[in-house]
C-alpha cells in the first residue's frame, strides 16, 4: 500500500497548456486504475494523538484507542493522526487505556488540528488510510508499505524461499478522476533464518567468519516474523548478545527476556550477536535509537546477487514474477472482487460514503509509426510482430566499421579451442559487418586467476583492444582486469564467456554480437535513425551503489556529440549525497559542452536531459536545484540552449493491456504505444510510453515527465516522438529499448564503475563506449 503525497509537487512547466500528442494509429487500452465514483461531501476532523508513556508500535497504537469506540464514533487513525467526521466533546480530550497483554496503563491525549474539506488533498490520504483498512478486513499482513495474503504462502523448499502473494495500491488525482492503481506483487522470503545464514558462513568459513557475516549482512533487507515488520542491516554488534541488557520503560531487561515478554517468543541460543539497524529520519525527530534484532528470529527478504544469477532459479520463480497479461488481469478483478464485495468493507466505505468502480478504466492511446533504421547502405522499417531486427541486419556492414591492426587475445590453455573457435569467427564475420580484423597478439595462460591475466594485459599498453575469454563469470576475476584496464591502461576489454564459445547452434550469431560490442568499444557505430534536429545533445544520467563502499554511489553522465546522436561522451563520479550528486551533474555536464564544442567547433543548439533515478520524493530537489544548478552552469558560460529535463521512471505501477484481435483476451500493446490522457497527472506534463516489446510476462511502461522545457520548441508529439527515436540507439540490442539510450549507457557505466571497478576510469576512454 503506498500513500499518496502529502504535498503535490507541481512540474509542469508554466506554459503548457496542451499535453497530448497526435501522431499515431488509435489503440484502445485497459489500465490497472479503478475510478472512485463516488466521494464523502463533507469535512473531516483531524486529531492529533499522543500516548503517555512512549508507544512507537503502530499496531499497539490502534488497539489503545479501540477501546474508546463508544466515545470516538466512526474514526480513521494512521497511527499519529485521528481522523472524524464530528467535533470530539473536548479539546484536548484524555482518555485512560490499558495494554491488552499486560493490563499496562496509557493515557491517550487526543488534540484538535484543523478540518479538513473535501477539496482538500489530505483527503486523498484519508482515502488510503481506509483503505488500508480494508486490507485488514481481508486480513492481509502489511510488509513495508504493501500488503500480502500470507495465507496463501507457497514455500519452495528446493531453493529455501517462501513467496507471499500480494497487492500495491495508492490513490491520488489523474486528470480527470480519482483513481486508485493496483498492481499484484509477490514478496520472497528465505525460510533460512540470519542466524542460520551466520551459523552456515561459521561451519564453513571460520577464519574468516566476522568478515564473510559483515560482507554478506550488511545492507540485508530482513523481515521480522514476530510482527512483519522490515529492517535494513547497518551492522552487526558483535559485543551485544540475546542476554545483553537495555533500558525498558525505565529498568533494565535482557533481549532475551524482553521478546519472551512482549512477543511470547522463546530465544534458543543466548549467546548469538545482535543485528543493529539504524532508525529512519522520522524515528529519529521522536527520540529513535539504534535498533538491534535477534538473528533467529529474522528473515532475509528478497533474493540475493547469487540466487539471481541461477538460472534455473529465476526460470522457476518466473511462474510468479512474470505473470501474463491476460492471468495479471484476472488477478486484478478476482481481488477486486474478494474486496469490494467484503461484508466489512462494505459497511466500511458505506459508512465513509465512498464507492468504487469495479472494472479497468478504459484509456485511449496511440501507437507510434515504427522507425527507419539506417545501416550502411541498408534501410528497414522495425516490424512490432518481431522482438528485434537481428535478422535484416545479418551481413550488413556496420555505418562504422573499424580497423583491428593492433589487438590482444588472451585465455587459459583449457581453452585453447573456444579461442580458436572465436577468432576464426571473428575473420569471418568481420568481413560482412565491414569491420578489418588482423591476427592479434596471443598469450595463452597456464592458469586463470585475477592475477594471472591482469599481470599479462598490463604487459600490452598500447593495444587498441584487449579480448579475454574467461572460464566462468567470477566477479574478481572480471573486476582486477576491467579495472586495471580501464583505470590505468586506457584500454577497452571484451570479456567472453567460455561457456558462450561453447553453444555450437549459436556460435556464428553470438560471435557477430560480440564483434559489434568490439566495434563500439573503439569508437564505431553501427546503426542510426532520422533525427530531426541539427546541433542537438542528449544527455542520460543515473546512479548505481558502490558495492564496496557503504552509502557511496556513483553517478554517470553521458552525452551525445554528433548528429546521429549515436556516439557518447561518458564520465562517471562518486558522492555520498544529494549536494555532491548535484556539483558532479552539472561538472559532468560542462565538460560535455566542452568535448561537444571540440568536436564540432560550437556548442550545441539544444540539451535534453534524460534524468534516470529519480524517486517520487525527490522530485522538488530536482526541480530546484539540479535544474537551476544547470541553468547557472549555462549562464556562467553566457549560454542559453533550447532546453528540456525529462525524469524517466521505469519503477512504476501502472501497467497497460491491449486486446487481442481475434480472442479479445488482454494482451501487451505493441512498443510505441503513447498513453497520455485519463491516467497522467494534472500536476505534471507526462507521458506513458511502451517501447519495447515483451514476450514473457505483462509489459511495464515507461513514465515521462518532462519537468523543463525552457523555450525548446517541441511539443508534446515531438517529445513522445524523439524519446521514441532514442530507444533504439542503444548497440547492445538489436530492437527497441525499455529507456532512451543515454540512460541505459548512463546506467550501464555507472553499474560496471559501482559493481566492478570502483574508481574513475581513464579519461581517454570517455568518448568511448568501454563499458558495453
Amino acid at each position: 500500500m503506498s500513500n499518496t503525497n502529502e504535498c503535490v509537487v507541481w512540474t509542469r512547466p508554466p506554459h503548457v497548456m496542451e499535453k497530448k500528442g497526435k501522431t499515431g494509429q488509435p489503440i484502445i487500452l485497459r489500465a490497472n486504475y479503478y475510478e472512485i465514483k463516488s466521494t464523502p461531501d463533507w469535512a473531516l476532523c483531524m486529531y492529533h494523538v499522543t500516548f503517555t508513556p512512549d508507544e512507537d508500535r503502530t499496531h499497539m497504537k490502534k488497539l489503545l484507542l479501540r477501546q474508546h469506540v463508544s466515545t470516538l464514533g466512526n474514526y480513521i487513525f494512521d497511527g499519529n493522526q485521528l481522523y472524524v467526521a464530528h467535533k470530539l466533546s473536548h479539546d484536548p480530550l484524555e482518555l485512560a487505556s490499558k495494554r491488552p497483554d499486560d493490563q499496562t496503563p496509557y493515557t491517550v491525549k487526543i488534540r484538535f488540528i484543523k478540518e479538513v474539506p473535501p477539496s482538500d488533498t489530505q483527503f486523498l490520504q484519508i482515502f488510503s488510510i481506509l483503505l488500508r483498512r480494508c486490507y485488514e478486513h481481508l486480513g492481509l499482513t502489511q510488509v513495508g508499505r504493501h500488503y500480502y495474503n500470507s495465507k496463501e504462502e507457497v514455500q519452495n523448499h528446493k531453493y529455501r524461499v517462501a513467496i507471499w502473494p500480494g497487492h500495491v495500491s495508492s490513490i491520488r488525482q489523474h486528470e480527470h478522476s480519482i483513481l486508485m492503481v493496483t498492481d499484484a506483487i509477490h514478496k520472497f522470503l528465505r525460510l533460512d533464518t540470519v542466524y542460520e545464514i551466520l551459523r552456515g558462513i561459521r561451519n564453513t568459513k571460520p577464519d574468516s567468519f566476522k568478515y564473510l557475516a559483515g560482507k554478506q549482512l550488511l545492507g540485508m533487507i530482513i523481515m521480522t516474523r514476530y510482527n512483519q515488520r522490515t529492517y535494513r542491516i547497518d551492522d552487526i554488534a558483535w559485543n551485544l548478545t540475546a542476554v545483553s541488557k537495555f533500558s525498558c520503560q525505565g529498568q533494565d531487561i535482557t533481549y532475551m527476556d524482553y521478546y519472551q515478554r512482549t512477543y511470547q517468543v522463546a530465544i534458543k541460543d543466548p549467546h548469538q550477536p545482535l543485528l543493529m539497524s539504524k532508525p529512519k529520519k522520522r524515528d529519529l525527530r521522536r527520540g529513535q535509537g539504534n535498533i538491534y534484532l535477534i538473528p533467529e528470529l529474522c528473515v532475509a527478504t528478497g533474493l540475493s546477487d547469487e540466487m539471481r544469477t541461477d538460472y534455473n532459479l529465476m526460470r522457476d520463480f518466473a511462474a510468479w514474477t512474470r505473470m501474463a497479461p491476460d492471468k495479471r488481469v484476472t488477478t486484478l478483478s478476482k481481488f477486486n472482487t474478494r474486496l469490494f464485495e467484503n461484508a466489512q468493507v462494505k459497511a466500511e466505505l458505506q459508512q465513509w460514503g465512498l464507492e468504487f468502480s469495479q472494472t479497468l478504466c478504459q484509456v485511449r492511446g496511440r501507437v507510434l509509426p515504427s522507425e527507419v533504421v539506417t545501416q550502411g547502405s541498408h534501410t528497414f522499417t522495425y516490424k512490432n510482430s518481431d522482438a528485434d531486427w537481428a535478422r535484416e541486419i545479418k551481413d550488413v556492414p556496420m555505418n562504422v566499421g573499424l580497423t583491428l591492426t593492433n589487438w590482444l587475445l588472451v585465455f587459459p590453455a583449457r581453452l585453447k579451442q573456444e579461442a580458436d573457435d572465436f577468432l576464426s569467427g571473428v575473420r569471418r564475420v568481420s568481413r560482412s559487418l565491414g569491420m578489418v580484423v588482423v591476427q592479434p597478439k596471443i598469450e595463452c595462460l597456464p592458469h586463470d586467476s585475477a592475477q594471472d591475466y591482469v599481470r599479462t594485459v598490463a604487459r600490452y599498453g598500447g593495444v587498441q583492444i584487449i579480448v579475454c575469454i574467461l572460464p566462468n563469470n567470477r566477479l574478481d576475476r572480471y573486476a582486477a582486469i576491467k579495472k586495471h584496464a580501464s583505470v590505468v591502461m586506457a584500454i577497452p576489454t571484451q570479456m567472453v564467456l567460455a561457456r558462450s564459445l561453447q553453444n555450437k547452434p549459436r556460435l556464428m550469431s553470438i560471435i557477430a554480437k560480440i564483434a559489434i560490442q568490439m566495434n563500439c568499444k573503439l569508437g564505431g557505430e553501427v546503426w542510426n535513425v532520422q533525427i530531426p534536429f541539427q546541433n542537438t545533445m542528449v544527455v542520460g544520467y543515473d546512479a548505481y551503489h558502490d558495492s564496496g563502499r557503504r552509502g557511496a554511489s556513483w553517478g554517470a553522465v553521458v552525452a551525445s556529440f554528433n548528429k546521429n546522436l549515436t556516439r557518447y561522451y561518458g564520465q562517471v563520479s562518486r558522492h555520498s549525497n544529494q549536494e555532491e550528486l548535484t556539483a558532479n551533474f552539472c561538472a559532468s555536464i560542462q565538460n560535455a559542452l566542452c568535448h561537444y564544442a571540440e568536436v564540432n567547433g560550437r556548442l550545441p543548439e539544444r540539451v535534453l536531459v534524460y534524468r534516470d533515478g529519480v524517486g517520487e520524493g525527490q522530485l522538488q530537489y530536482v526541480k530546484d536545484i539540479e535544474i537551476a544548478a544547470i541553468k547557472a552552469c549555462f549562464e556562467a558560460n553566457n549560454y542559453s540552449p533550447r532546453f528540456s529535463f525529462l525524469v524517466v521512471s521505469k519503477r512504476i505501477n501502472t501497467r497497460l493491456f491491449a486486446q487481442g484481435v481475434n480472442t479479445g483476451t488482454p494482451i501487451n500493446p505493441p512498443p510505441g504505444t503513447v498513453c497520455d490522457d485519463v491516467i497522467t497527472l494534472p500536476e505534471r506534463y507526462d507521458f506513458y510510453l511502451v517501447s519495447q516489446r515483451v514476450i514473457q510476462g505483462t509489459v511495464t511502461p515507461t513514465s515521462y515527465n518532462i519537468i523543463e522545457d525552457l523555450n525548446s520548441n517541441l511539443d508534446a508529439d515531438r517529445h513522445q516522438r524523439l524519446a521514441y527515436k532514442l530507444t533504439y540507439l542503444y548497440y547492445n540490442w538489436m530492437g527497441p529499448v525499455r529507456v532512451p539510450a543515454p540512460c541505459l549507457y548512463a546506467h550501464k557505466l555507472a553499474y560496471i564503475t559501482g559493481q566492478a571497478i570502483h574508481d574513475v576510469p581513464h579519461r581517454n576512454l570517455s568518448d568511448k563506449l568501454w563499458y558495453l
